[in-house]
């Protein structure tokens, strides 16, 4: 497959010129440059049929998006684009997941909007019931289809327009579903209107920052980059635009890169199971381990896996989350593999239990996140308007929004996740 990106990176090294235009670096970083003569423009490349349309266009063809668009500030800029799109079409009200990431709380604040938080049943799930009621008043849904621990979103098709997080599933639109399970669908083969918003460089071997804006079909993508240029620098990472380019020939090359990688993760997980390895079912591409079950916390265990030479992914009080990508091997399973097996079990722990918190709302988020504020310790917080987005990264899951009071189980439940000290409005401005 055609890499209009990297070829034209290539051409402009080997032929030496003299570079008198920015980065300062002065070429110390071969295909690190800027927009320059030929280079096509992120933001306007709808208008100029370059090189970046040319790769966006063939990623859309790989990903069967009626539109793809390039980010290279993640899904963080996707979804500030998205919400931006839906609020030029009139939406006030977003109905979301209590634990979306929390660049949809910010991008909602940017673009003044209301949000209406859904409960799932379990701490941290993607599985929200997105109902009627649960819709009411709201203009669009905000869905994340995978969640930290591996879930996923039971699809369905709500009656108003619909984005969704998809960061941690890019690779899903790969994925063989005779043997992994329907469940593990990407947003786009779903087969209705929708806006999606991938991290290409969570599971895929893009480099960090490097996302995707998906357009499915019914969908009206006109204004994506106008948007996009709000928020995004207009010095967009060449290096990432490359590796996103890269990416297109990579799984034109080798179809089956991905599903081999989930068959590695599959007997890795078969394995582990055998040899007394509690899990948690999850994703393709990742591992959940049910720390406590085994006699440790997930921080325990994480602590463990390093002395053992592997980092992972995110832990709790609960579960060591290990995410493998699309470019994983047997080789890097099986060495995963004697981490775990060399961390020591115990006697089982009780599950710690996460609270549903639910604050009184005493002002909207984008009100909030600009009143002056003041830090103050989290046990002097009682009562107090939040004004930040305090969380733990990853996951990046706000606790409490901006707008809501402090009261004893806020209190408690951010205790659970080591946070000493808040952010909150200032009482003059009261």
């Amino acid at each position: 497959m055609n890499t209009p990106i990297c070829n034209f990176l290539e051409r402009y090294e080997n032929e030496g010129r003299l570079r008198l235009h920015t980065p300062g670096h002065n070429g110390a970083v071969p295909n690190d440059i800027t927009e320059i003569y030929g280079a096509d423009s992120l933001y306007h490349s709808d208008k100029s049929g370059g090189i970046i349309s040319t790769s966006e266009a063939l990623a859309a063809g790989v990903f069967g998006a009626k539109k793809t668009c390039y980010s290279c500030g993640g899904s963080t800029l996707a979804i500030q684009t998205a919400l931006a799109i839906l609020k030029a079409r009139g939406c006030q009200t977003i109905a979301a997941s209590r634990y979306s990431h929390r660049s949809l709380v910010s991008a909602a604040a940017l673009l003044r909007l209301d949000i209406k938080w859904l409960y799932p049943d379990e701490f941290m799930s993607a599985d929200v019931p997105y109902n009627v009621n649960g819709l009411c008043g709201t203009d669009a849904v905000f869905v994340t289809n995978i969640d930290y621990y591996g879930g996923t979103w039971k699809f369905v098709r709500p009656n108003i327009p619909v984005v969704i997080d998809n960061a941690h599933g890019a690779y899903l639109r790969f994925v063989d579903k005779r043997r992994f399970g329907t469940e593990y669908l990407h947003p786009l083969e779903l087969g209705f209107p929708l806006i999606c918003a991938d991290s290409a460089h969570k599971t895929l071997p893009v480099l960090t920052g490097g996302a995707y804006l998906h357009f499915a079909q019914g969908e009206d993508p006109s204004n994506a980059k106008e948007f996009m240029a709000m928020f995004g620098s207009t010095s967009p990472s060449y290096l990432i635009l490359e590796s996103l380019d890269r990416f297109n020939a990579t799984i034109a090359d080798n179809i089956q890169l991905i599903n081999n990688a989930c068959d590695a993760v599959a007997d890795l997980k078969e394995r582990l199971e055998r040899n007394g390895i509690p899990l948690k079912k999850s994703d393709p591409l990742r591992v959940t381990i049910n720390a406590r079950e085994y006699g440790l916390s997930g921080f325990e265990f994480a602590s463990y896996l390093r002395t053992n030479g592997v980092e992972c992914e995110m832990a709790d009080e609960n579960y060591v989350v290990l995410m493998f990508s699309a470019t994983s091997t047997v080789e890097d399973c099986e060495r995963a593999e004697m981490g775990i097996l060399l961390v020591p079990a115990a006697a089982p722990k009780p599950f710690v239990q996460y609270a549903h918190i639910k604050p009184v709302v005493e002002m909207p988020v984008y009100e909030a996140v600009f009143k002056p504020r003041r830090i103050i310790p989290l046990e002097a917080a009682s009562g107090e308007i939040c004004a930040g987005l305090d969380c733990p990264c990853p996951p990046g899951v706000p606790l409490i929004m901006p707008g809501e009071v402090f009261d004893h189980n806020v209190i408690n439940a951010l205790k659970m996740h080591g946070i000493k000290n808040v952010s909150v409005v200032s009482k003059e401005m009261l």
